[in-house]
């Protein structure tokens, strides 16, 4: 009999934002799967744990060797597991009816309630370890455009969006919920830096005629 695979959300980085379901969840679960950085959020839990390989297609055969075991397994992504998270290609790739989801907080949503702004029509947009492209019609008709990515040269792609979306405030938060935590304001026209911390959300929010 194969075990459950609990797809766990843990939230935008800080042990305090890891909601009480998601602790319930792993609690219960034989196997833990994550990042090194996701699994400290679970000090309390003693059972077996497992780095998971970042692409779908080499994380995919390691939990399910383990739930053909019959073990429950918890598999940890960053935010929510239904925003921009591995959840979609780890299940794609699992036997059928095996997966659940257990939501966490997005640091879209986190990043949008520390600058007081409304996403319900945001457009989301991800360069984490890729570059975006050239925005498309959809994007560059929403009110607001979020952009998940950082790391070395990403302030670039923040400047070629803005350029493209047109006179916009920015809003830059990196390492949200964690101790470096920074957040950021560029009016139009204002240089971004080249480099960003490699977890870094921006916001773009279109000004008012």
């Amino acid at each position: 009999m194969m075990g459950i695979v609990q797809i766990v959300g843990c939230g935008p980085g800080g042990a305090a934002w890891v909601l009480p379901r998601a602790r319930e969840v792993v609690a219960g679960c034989d196997v833990v799967f994550g990042a090194s950085d996701l699994q400290a959020l679970f000090p309390e839990h003693r059972a077996a744990r497992m780095d998971l390989p970042s692409r779908p297609e080499s994380a995919a055969p390691l939990v399910e060797a383990a739930a053909g075991k019959g073990l429950d397994c918890a598999v940890l992504v960053r935010g929510d597991c239904g925003v921009r998270s591995l959840a979609r290609g780890i299940e794609r790739l699992l036997p059928a009816g095996i997966c659940r989801r257990v939501p966490g907080l997005s640091s879209v949503q986190v990043a949008c309630a520390a600058f007081g702004i409304d996403w319900d029509q945001a457009k989301i947009v991800s360069a984490h370890g890729r570059d975006p492209g050239e925005p498309d019609r959809a994007t560059l008709d929403a009110p607001v455009v979020v952009l998940l990515g950082g790391g070395p040269g990403s302030g670039r792609v923040v400047r070629r969006v803005a350029a493209a979306f047109g006179p916009c405030t920015i809003k830059i938060a990196s390492d949200l919920t964690l101790p470096a935590e920074r957040l950021s304001e560029f009016a139009a026209g204002e240089l971004v830096p080249a480099d960003l911390p490699s977890r870094t959300i921006a916001i773009f929010r279109k000004e008012s005629p």
